[in-house]
């Protein structure tokens, strides 16, 4: 799903022809026009897989194959219910890795994360991308009508999106698939600007700062980590996310040489 609308976003047909990395990696390539003329070369690709383990490798691997200048990645995450909406589009400005820990006399374990943060020049980019609130909001618009992205006023499964603007926000990641929203809610005793969960961040974010590459991590809210799921936005929140990322290569992102 998270593929076919980074697809759809980027103006890859679905019968479009890709190469093969020298891994074994699908890759597609789709120019992005950026504003006063210049043209971004992107490059995309899938993980194929949940988890940071696979998450780490595959992002390695481009890495090494592609040599990018800039890294992004896109897809769905779960939102916490209380401070996100279904739909609605996050930038990570910061990735808790939550699921170290030692062990310790007693039966006891000591809590270990691993906090990222943005780089300062992503952090730049993203503040002056999210402050011109009227131009982002007028094309993100335009975008979501293009793309056929239309959020149901009201569902069963939760608060829907009542605009389409992005927000930051601190995400949680680690190997676990969330459906207790009480254990999503005790991440905060972690880091207590958690809002968001997810499982390939921490990969991802490891294996950028080993090739010294700025990375920027877009997820749209498909749910809020409990049962009550409406499936109708996994699709729809993986548009969102991809529309916002086509948005701010054009619009935010500063091309290195």
């Amino acid at each position: 799903v998270e593929l076919a609308a980074a697809k759809q976003a980027f103006g890859i047909a679905e019968d479009a022809e890709h190469t093969t990395t020298e891994n074994g990696l699908h890759v597609w390539k789709a120019p992005v026009a950026k504003r006063g003329g210049k043209t971004a070369s992107c490059a995309l690709a899938c993980f194929a897989g949940a988890g940071n383990v696979d998450a780490a490798s595959v992002t390695t691997m481009l890495l090494s194959d592609l040599r990018p200048s800039n890294v992004m990645m896109l897809g769905i995450a779960a939102g916490l219910r209380e401070k996100c909406a279904l739909g609605e589009v996050v930038l990570a400005e910061r990735i808790v890795a939550y699921e170290g820990a030692a062990l310790v006399e007693g039966g006891k374990s000591e809590t270990r994360p691993e906090i990222t943060r943005l780089t300062m020049r992503v952090r730049q980019d993203v503040s002056s991308y999210l402050s011109n609130r009227t131009g982002l909001e007028t094309r993100l618009l335009k975008s979501y009508q293009a793309l056929g992205i239309e959020f149901p006023e009201q569902v069963d499964a939760g608060p829907v999106a009542k605009g389409v603007l992005p927000k930051t926000a601190t995400v949680a990641s680690g190997e676990k698939l969330l459906r207790d929203p009480e254990k999503f809610l005790g991440m905060r005793e972690i880091h207590g600007k958690i809002e968001v969960a997810e499982m390939e961040g921490a990969g991802l974010f490891a294996a950028c700062a080993n090739f010294g590459k700025p990375v920027l991590m877009v997820r749209g809210i498909s749910d809020f980590g409990d049962s009550k799921k409406d499936n109708r936005f996994h699709l729809l929140a993986a548009q969102a996310a991809a529309a916002v990322t086509v948005d701010y290569i054009a619009n935010g992102m500063t091309l290195q040489d």
